[in-house]
């Protein structure tokens, strides 16, 4: 018999740079439950190396990580990590990856991700900044805001890189700011508080 996975319903887009490894390592630690959302992890990473960010967080982890590198249907409780020269949105329940143009020069991967998700899951998107540098990401949290959907920025005195976070911080009104460990914490109540009023 064939069982259907139900559609995600919530999404939990974390986007991170500059010594963003670590705390989503310390963050899926702490996710140990049942959520009924799907994690996408955006890293930035180097055009021409093969990232090993998705298998280093699988150690950290019981939930399946998929590196993503073609599109993919998202799956309740599934982490998926973008791979190194992508970009992608989230559209009808499916990951959509394409090659990111030698024109894209400034890496906006997080900023793509965070608004498709915005406008795929409004109040049910779920936006995370980690350590990082630069500001991609930036215009993503507010659009996710616009939709009324949740931000949460990693404290940047437990950051390797501030940068981002506190961007973030100072561009937009997180709804948390948090150590990593707390952010999924914070993230389990929250969703746990909404699946019940649903």
């Amino acid at each position: 018999m064939n069982i259907t996975r139900q559609e995600p319903l919530f999404c939990i887009g974390i986007g991170c740079s500059a010594g963003g490894l670590t705390p989503a390592c310390e963050f899926f630690q702490q996710v140990v439950e049942k959520t009924g959302a799907a994690f996408v992890v955006i890293p930035h990473l180097g055009r021409e190396h093969k990232s090993r960010f998705s298998a280093i967080l699988k150690k950290f982890t019981n939930m399946p990580v998929h590196r993503v590198e073609d599109d993919i249907k998202l799956e309740t409780d599934h982490i998926y990590v973008l791979a190194e020269d992508r970009m992608m949105i989230v559209e009808d329940g499916y990951l959509k990856v394409r090659r990111r143009y030698s024109r894209e020069i400034i890496n906006k991967s997080i900023d793509i991700f965070f608004k498709s998700m915005a406008k795929a899951y409004r109040e049910n998107g779920i936006g995370v900044i980690l350590s990082g540098m630069g500001n991609d990401g930036i215009e993503g949290i507010k659009v996710i805001e616009d939709y009324h959907g949740l931000v949460i920025v990693q404290d940047p005195d437990t950051t390797d890189f501030n940068i981002l976070p506190q961007a973030a911080i100072t561009k937009d009104d997180p709804h948390a700011i948090l150590p990593p460990a707390d952010i999924a914490r914070f993230l389990l109540r929250h969703l746990k508080m909404d699946t019940s009023v649903n």
